[in-house]
């Protein structure tokens, strides 16, 4: 028994019991010249022989010690940060809605720019639009007493803005603050669009 706890206690105290055997020291020896500083490097230089060594180390030392923690942790996060950003898919842009004359526009961007509309007159045209061979619509009277006769001039386009030509149409007995609906018969049979160029009442 004594022999196996002495056995036992040389390998695990060997180097450390005087007499001891030290742990031989693995040589790289296939590195030839290099194998010095290799030792070296991964030895981290000879032991200190100051026992406050690392109390008493120098601002540059100090500052060469913490660089080599910080360097590393600012480069990972900005790595995540990088990433992060990179992953998140970027926010929609918000569309603004467009305004009735941007419409216009759009819709028909070689219309004559001089074309205006009427002032506001005792006949107003709530409604109108082409369908087939026939403009249809629908008139207001904003006036307390019966119009007996208004005349409505309407300019014609195509879906590209071009004019077409105008069209005459005749809307009678449109009842006191009533509505009456209107036919009118075109000839252009490529027309898209109607623009009231005038209201007569009478």
């Amino acid at each position: 028994m004594k022999r196996i706890r002495e056995f036992l206690e040389s390998i695990v105290f060997a180097g450390m019991k005087p007499g001891g055997q030290t742990a031989p020291k693995r040589q790289l020896t296939w590195l030839g010249p290099l194998r010095g500083p290799v030792e070296r490097l991964l030895s981290g230089g000879p032991a200190p022989s100051d026992p406050l060594y690392l109390t008493n180390r120098t601002q540059a030392q100090k500052l060469k010690f913490w660089s080599l923690i910080a360097i590393p942790c600012v480069v990972l996060a900005l790595g995540i940060v990088i990433l992060s950003r990179s992953l998140q898919p970027p926010e929609p842009k918000l569309v603004k809605p467009l305004t009735a004359a941007e419409i216009t526009a759009k819709l028909l961007p070689n219309l004559d720019q001089d074309i205006q509309l009427p002032p506001a007159t005792d006949v107003q045209v709530i409604e109108i639009k082409v369908e087939g061979s026939r403009l249809v619509g629908v008139v207001k009277n904003t006036t307390r007493r019966e119009i007996a006769v208004t005349e409505l001039v309407i300019d014609l386009t195509n879906a590209a803005g071009s004019q077409l030509g105008a069209v005459n149409g005749i809307v009678e007995k449109i009842p006191p603050s009533g509505t009456k609906d209107f036919q009118i018969a075109i000839q252009q049979r490529d027309a898209a669009f109607a623009l009231i160029r005038n209201v007569t009442s009478r």
